[in-house]
């Protein structure tokens, strides 16, 4: 990604089974912010408290080349996969799964009464260094109460480190091309500066309550790509309601993006053997009993 000018986008919905998603990246000339090659909004849907978190399996898939970060904005979220991972997250948590060298996952949004009706998330894919792409798979899940928080000065709000360092604290989630995901919780009547590193590509998406980005109103599942060498980023929430946005991004990504369905790899002929890997059932199957038993 390059950018002369910062640039406001709006996505495009898809349909992912049953959800509807706002669908940031890829999108126009897109392909990519630093290390990340894919964000999806999925909007709030009121579930009604379907409480079950036992997918069905059909819409269990693969994955090669990436690592996925899926976050809980409301509601719970359950992950099963091929490698006998299993568990739960709940609001303010996120499930981290390194694909590497092949996974089959499923996920199964859901609500309690404890969550309230609604479920509102967001996935990222972080597309991985060639090496890293021939590793065995990882799975981390991460609570909300064990997600790095760090108040902002003069009350200002806080900011959630999912992704990445902020200083001296950092996430637990590994990564491997300088990238970061943060979540700023925007106090209303507040603003924040964040200066970001001279040679990183930076964005910024809001869900819903908009805020002003360097003199750019954002809001309602909108992204803004932050210029290039941008030195400065000021946030000004100047509403009477809590805004969140995400700032993401990372040194830039210099090998080669061949990105097919669920694999991202380098060349075609290594996406050809992803396709072919799978089919050929090298990637295993989700025990759904075996991870319930656990």
């Amino acid at each position: 990604m390059k950018s002369n000018k910062s640039s406001l986008y709006r996505g495009m919905n898809s349909k992912v089974g049953d959800f509807l998603v706002n669908r940031l990246i890829p999108f126009d000339t897109i392909r990519s912010i630093g290390s990340i090659v894919f964000l999806d909004h999925l909007y709030p849907v009121n579930l009604q408290y379907e409480n079950s978190p036992i997918p069905l399996g059909n819409f269990a898939h693969p994955h090669r080349g990436i690592a996925t970060l899926s976050y809980v904005l409301s509601g719970s979220l359950s992950h099963y996969d091929s490698k006998g991972n299993y568990d739960i997250i709940s609001t303010g948590g996120m499930q981290w799964m390194k694909a590497g060298n092949g996974i089959v996952h499923d996920e199964k949004p859901f609500t309690t009464e404890k969550d309230g009706p609604f479920f509102h998330s967001l996935q990222f894919w972080i597309n991985l260094p060639g090496v890293n792409k021939k590793e065995k798979p990882e799975y981390i899940a991460i609570q909300s109460g064990d997600v790095q928080e760090i108040e902002l000065p003069d009350h200002s709000g806080a900011i959630r480190i999912l992704v990445g360092k902020f200083g001296v604290w950092a996430s637990p989630v590994p990564t491997f091309n300088e990238e970061f995901i943060y979540h700023i919780r925007l106090n209303p009547n507040s603003m924040f500066s964040f200066k970001p590193h001279k040679s990183h590509q930076v964005a910024a998406f809001v869900p819903s309550v908009g805020v002003n980005i360097n003199k750019t109103f954002v809001g309602n599942s909108k992204m803004l790509i932050l210029e290039d060498r941008t030195k400065e980023i000021i946030f000004q929430n100047d509403k009477i309601k809590t805004a969140d946005i995400l700032l993401f991004g990372g040194a830039p990504y210099t090998e080669p993006i061949v990105a097919e369905g669920p694999f991202v790899m380098n060349s075609y002929s290594e996406s050809a053997a992803a396709y072919g890997d799978f089919f050929a059932g090298a990637y295993g199957n989700i025990d759904y009993e075996a991870n319930l038993n656990k």
